[in-house]
Parts: structure tokens; sequence; C-alpha cells
């Protein structure tokens, strides 16, 4: 795994030289030694979190974090303000600046670490949790424009979600069906089961089969079934039901 990207700004590069000791042996550390520079910097290689020194020439940390904290590409990469500055008016000004955490100078190394490994963790898990999200909607897009009927249940079979091809073909809204068990589609002599019980006891990881089913007006269908799981961390957490008519 590559190691997570650290981005150190301070015009003094005996600090920086100091911080990037402190950290390179677990982190790609960046350098920057003034405010300009850290912005380019951003631009080029998004850090995962960011040590920023307050008083510097030219653009100071405070406008630096202001204009990170209000940039949608950087605005939640973590900012730590390490500074000698100590009164209270000072750390309102970093914290209305948009800064995460502080450290104060002479950085001590044991603090340093402790709060650079919590604030990289939470970087990582919004990472995560972003492209989590982004896996969802391509998910979600592939399965509407499906022409198959689709629909995902939780492993006892009750409803989560129905696809626009499934509503056009049953008549259902997805309103009305979510929470709904997915036997309601199911014609009484249909040969396959799909009750609760059923899908429970079924410990298969796919099956499929012909499904004798009507639809919300009562017309007859008979469609070709398939079932698969969705498993997360080694076991079944939905089922994901596609039937064509046949």
């Amino acid at each position: 795994m590559a190691k997570p990207k650290i981005l150190v700004v301070d015009d003094e590069v005996l600090n920086v030289e100091l911080l990037d000791g402190m950290l390179s042996h677990d982190y790609t550390v960046i350098k920057a030694f003034n405010g300009s520079d850290a912005l380019i910097e951003i631009g080029k290689s998004l850090p995962d979190l960011i040590l920023l020194d307050i008083m510097m020439p030219g653009i100071n940390g405070y406008d630096v974090c202001k204009k990170i904290k209000g940039n949608e590409k950087s605005m939640h990469v973590p900012v730590v303000m390490v500074t000698a500055l100590k009164e209270r008016a000072d750390r309102i000004k970093a914290i209305e600046a948009g800064a995460d955490d502080f450290l104060s100078k002479p950085v001590d190394v044991y603090e340093l670490t402790a709060r650079v490994k919590s604030l990289v963790r939470v970087k990582q898990y919004h990472d995560a949790l972003i492209n989590e999200q982004d896996q969802l909607l391509i998910f979600k897009s592939a399965v509407d424009s499906m022409d198959d009927c689709v629909v995902i249940t939780n492993v006892s079979g009750d409803i989560k979600y129905i696809n626009p091809t499934f509503e056009k073909k049953y008549g259902y809204l997805q309103g009305d069906m979510i929470g709904k068990h997915i036997s309601i589609i199911a014609h009484p002599r249909s040969p396959l089961l799909i009750d609760k019980e059923s899908l429970l006891q079924d410990t298969r990881n796919e099956w499929g089969g012909n499904l004798t089913s009507v639809n919300k007006h009562g017309l007859t269908l008979k469609m070709s079934i398939k079932c698969s799981p969705i498993i997360k961390d080694k076991r079944r957490i939905n089922l994901i039901f596609v039937m064509r008519q046949v």
C-alpha cells in the first residue's frame, strides 16, 4: 500500500526538515515553504493531511486554510495548524479559517504522531465512504437501465429496491413495494416458492428457475428468475433477483 501523503508547510527550512524527520518513516512527506507553493502542491497531488504554519510571509496560514477549505476538491483534507501563537484569539481565528486541529511549537514527536495517525485515519474512512457511494451510484445507474426486472431484498425477502422495468411490468411503484415481501408477486399455484421460509432455508450461493407471477392488475406472467446473494464480510446481507418474461 502507498504511504499516506502529508504536506508540511513552513517558511523555516529547519522546521520543515524536523517534521520530515519525524514523519518520513510512515508517510510520504511533501514540502512547501510558503502559502503559494502549498496551494500549488495541493492542486498537483492532493495530500491526506496538511501541517500548516500560521506566520508566513505572503499568504499566511489562515488564508491558506480558508482556500483549502473553500475548494471542493481539498475541503475534506484535515489541516493541522502548527504554531507558536498562544493567544486564545489566534486559536479562534484558526478555527474560523477551518483548521481541524492544532500543534504548538516546539512540536512534541509523540503528540505529533498521535494527532497525525488519528486524522489520517479519519481521512481514509471518508475516502472509503465516498468510493463506496460512487460504486453504488454506478451500480444503480446500470440496474436502472436494464431491460430485465430487478428486485433487491434483505436475506428474508423484504423488498428494498425495484428498478423501472419492474415498475412498468408489474404496475407497482417503488413506494408501493418497499418493505413488502417479494412473494407478493408470486402466483398461488407457482411451482417455485419465494416465501420467507424458503429464502431463509436456501443455503446455495445462487439459484434460478421459472416463476409463475402476477402483476398488480391480476395479469399472470411467466418469468425466469435468478437469485444471487450480495455478500459483505463473508456473509449474505441482501439478495438480488433478476427476472425476464418467458
